[in-house]
């Protein structure tokens, strides 16, 4: 009955048909791709692009350093956009965002607990562990906070406000205690991508893939909890079960994340608004059309990044930031509008 609903509810919206949808962003990813592995490498021909043994420089750069980071800026944007489309789900708020409610900032103040404890260099394992315990602690955090919310926006938010300026000031307070590392971890903490490496990509990908698939599964169960608890429950959803597994999704897909490229926030709240708007409510659709939309938006992003203050080189999450702080405050306004 609810897919029924669901599907009546997008007809209404006359979306665009799915499959032009997904070929258009597909499309678009290549052509991000093709530019950011191509753009201002001198001696790059199509002859050239699998065949530049006689040239160190351009292997180099091609597969050593353009590669990894544009493979990375794919899986994380996906993961990110997904972790916020199940983090709106679990918490029916439209406001929902790993940034927001305050899960990059506890990821990251773990995570610059290890990097000072152990060093940055051969501990990203270390890293790792520490950001998925902070994305856990504050997720667990966030969970008991909504049970007592309700349907009230507001109160979530400024809980999650509170907890992220929390723990904004002990990562602040961990920096200054630490000054030998300070540049380092500041550009760090503003989410970049430079450095990435095939070691990164290795260890987000073999985090994000499962936990992707493992969403995409729960779709029809997402759609059920949609309707309301009581419903779910009466179909024989445990519901329980399922909040708490949708917990470890969005902690595994948020902490891998800021483990390797630090917090770059507001793709978790921008991609699953997007995607609703074009796909309707099932999340067997808008789950991976967020998929494939986050990974557009953070590789493109990524890509300006790289380029807008070249040879300076910005961190992504700046980018990100610009585009996701207005689009906050509009959702803001436009919930504001409808409580009216």
């Amino acid at each position: 009955m609810s897919d029924i609903g669901l599907k009546k509810e997008g007809e209404a919206r006359k979306a665009p048909p799915l499959w032009l949808v997904f070929s258009i962003f597909g499309v678009i990813l290549l052509a991000i791709a093709a530019v950011t592995l191509s753009y201002r490498v001198k001696g790059l021909t199509w002859s050239t692009l699998f065949s530049t043994t006689n040239d160190e420089v351009l292997t180099y750069t091609l597969w050593s350093i353009r590669a990894p980071r544009l493979l990375l800026s794919i899986i994380l944007g996906a993961g990110l956009a997904v972790a916020g489309c199940l983090l709106q789900s679990m918490t029916r708020n439209p406001l929902s965002d790993p940034e927001i409610l305050g899960i990059n900032q506890g990821a990251s103040c773990f995570a610059v607990i290890a990097i000072v404890g152990f060093g940055e260099r051969d501990s990203s394992t270390v890293i790792l562990l520490a950001s998925l315990c902070g994305a856990g602690a504050i997720g667990l955090l966030i969970s008991w906070l909504s049970r007592y919310s309700g349907n009230d926006a507001s109160r979530l938010m400024l809980a999650g406000v509170a907890i992220s300026a929390f723990m904004g000031a002990l990562t602040t307070g961990f920096i200054l205690l630490f000054e030998t590392q300070l540049i380092e971890i500041l550009y760090w903490m503003a989410g970049k991508l430079t450095g990435t490496t095939w070691s990164d990509n290795k260890l987000v990908w073999a985090l994000d893939i499962p936990a992707l698939i493992v969403a995409f599964l729960l779709a029809r169960t997402l759609n059920l909890l949609g309707q309301g608890e009581e419903l779910a429950t009466g179909l024989g959803v445990n519901v329980p079960r399922v909040r708490q597994l949708i917990g470890v999704l969005i902690v595994v897909l948020t902490g891998s994340a800021v483990a390797v490229a630090g917090p770059i926030g507001f793709i978790g709240l921008m991609v699953p608004h997007m995607a609703k708007r074009l796909g309707g409510l099932d999340h067997k659709v808008i789950l991976p059309l967020s998929a494939i939309m986050g990974a557009v938006l953070l590789s493109a992003a990524d890509f300006l990044s790289q380029w807008l203050t070249y040879p300076a080189d910005l961190p992504v999450g700046i980018i990100t930031a610009f585009m996701g702080v207005p689009f906050f405050l509009y959702l803001l306004r436009r919930q504001r509008e409808g409580h009216r």
